[in-house]
């Protein structure tokens, strides 16, 4: 019996996650699970010591039925979700748009 990833099956969904900070964006992800407490994210510890209780995380579902729709929520769908959000001028990585 062989394995496959979950990327491999359809229906599935593609979850877009943002960690704000004051609104705005601080880190984000794009994968198969999404982001439930600012607690599990990736955070410089000065900022979660100093501003956790202004850390908040927004998610977003996109079911996808095709390759086509699977590579879309990566390179356009996301990308375009983000964009409601501001970038935090102390962000992690790079910008997602």
């Amino acid at each position: 019996m062989m394995f496959k990833h979950w990327s491999d099956i359809y229906p599935h969904n593609v979850n877009a996650s943002v960690l704000l900070l004051d609104g705005k964006i601080y880190n984000w992800k794009i994968g198969n699970q999404w982001w439930e407490d600012p607690a599990y994210v990736k955070v410089r510890l000065s900022d979660y010591i100093e501003k956790k209780d202004r850390f908040t995380v927004k998610n977003k579902a996109f079911q996808v039925n095709n390759d086509f729709e699977h590579n879309r929520i990566f390179e356009h769908d996301a990308k375009e979700w983000f964009k409601q959000f501001e970038i935090h001028e102390k962000h992690i990585g790079s910008p997602p748009f």
